[in-house]
């Protein structure tokens, strides 16, 4: 009975000493960019919103698991959209997508959803 309740207080003690620590955290991670003030001007390279291009970019980086600058059928299986239309966006039938293959397919398909 007496080591049950040891268990149970270091963990309500334990708890308590994460929630702080996670507290006293925030703040610091909180304040990562500094806010413009009257007299200095916003940049605007920094507040300008992510590209779709940018985004398609970053989805075949995480999709070429090896990075041999393709997607084969092996790392296209994260991606059931792509698998099954494989044909359509392996353009030149080499069995891998190449970077340029990839944008165009995200183009095209971007463009039929409109």
């Amino acid at each position: 009975m007496q080591t049950r309740q040891w268990v149970v207080r270091s963990g309500l003690v334990l708890s308590v000493f994460g929630a702080a620590g996670l507290m006293t955290a925030l703040p610091a991670t909180a304040q990562t960019q500094k806010a413009p003030t009257t007299t200095e001007p916003a940049k605007p390279s920094t507040m300008a919103p992510a590209r779709a291009g940018d985004d398609d970019a970053a989805e075949f980086a995480k999709l070429d698991k090896n990075k041999d600058g393709f997607i084969d059928k092996a790392e296209a299986t994260m991606e059931p959209k792509l698998l099954g239309k494989w044909a359509d966006a392996d353009t030149n039938k080499d069995g891998k997508i190449s970077k340029e293959e990839f944008l165009a397919f995200e183009r095209k398909e971007q463009t039929a959803k409109k």
